[in-house]
């Protein structure tokens, strides 16, 4: 195998970094990558400093998913398989549910599961050397229900199904016009626009944030009742504070322009 296990540095104030780090074998995940990865989240998210997350790749490639051979492996042994599709799944609905903001740069073409754990992420950043294909339905291979639920959450019902029906790779451009990207750079500017959003981000203040996110993806899953998300909501404001930020802006604009 080329390359290591997963990489967390903290690039700037705020911000952690975590790299996928196996470029001579197409960023694939190992089995071995799934606990890295998770410990790394974790960390992060025990990190009081830490508000985003950069999600990026070394390489080419910004992941061609789950190793093939361990799958293969695994399925020999259904114990095994379940046991990593089971981590699998967890490391995407941890990157979902993670109180970070979490923005993905996403360099080169994104494969099988890491399409997934590309689309956990809150932003998606591309250029024209992306695109994306999920091959379950080729291998016969039920995809996991967490993967098939944000495919219909982020892309829409008529996009999952083509997707995941026909195992089709789409351009770049068409993944910005479905969705799964936020916006297209250039290759060579695709992690300092990553880069950029999360530091961006993290300067905002982290509780309304993070209640923001929690509140928006329950709306996608359609789970929660409105009082309930009133309450994590009224939790995280913090009137003083608001007052105090929204006076410092007003007093930061020229005469002319306050209103």
């Amino acid at each position: 195998m080329s390359g290591t296990m997963p990489l967390l540095s903290f690039p700037a104030k705020h911000v952690a970094l975590i790299e996928l780090n196996r470029p001579g074998a197409a960023n694939r995940i190992q089995p071995e990558d799934l606990g890295e990865l998770r410990g790394h989240l974790a960390a992060c998210e025990a990190n009081e400093d830490v508000r985003a997350l950069v999600l990026a790749a070394n390489g080419r490639h910004f992941s061609a998913g789950f190793d093939l051979r361990a799958l293969v492996a695994g399925l020999h042994a259904p114990e095994r398989a379940s046991e990593g599709e089971s981590a699998f799944a967890a490391l995407a609905d941890q990157l979902e549910d993670t109180r970070l903001i979490v923005v993905a740069a996403i360099q080169g073409p994104v494969l099988g599961g890491a399409t997934d754990l590309a689309l956990a992420c809150d932003l998606r950043i591309g250029c024209a050397r992306s695109e994306m294909q999920m091959p379950a339905a080729r291998f016969g291979l039920p995809l996991y229900a967490g993967a098939l639920q944000r495919y219909v959450n982020r892309l829409g019902l008529n996009h999952a199904k083509r997707l995941v029906f026909t195992a089709e790779t789409i351009t770049a451009a068409e993944m910005l016009s479905i969705g799964f990207l936020t916006e297209l750079v250039e290759p060579d500017d695709v992690r300092a626009r990553a880069l950029a959003l999360a530091v961006r981000v993290a300067e905002m203040p982290p509780k309304p944030l993070a209640a923001m996110k929690r509140v928006l993806n329950a709306s996608a899953r359609g789970v929660g009742t409105a009082p309930e998300q009133h309450e994590v909501l009224r939790a995280a404001l913090d009137g003083p504070g608001v007052a105090a930020r929204i006076d410092s802006i007003r007093s930061k604009r020229r005469p002319a322009d306050r209103g």
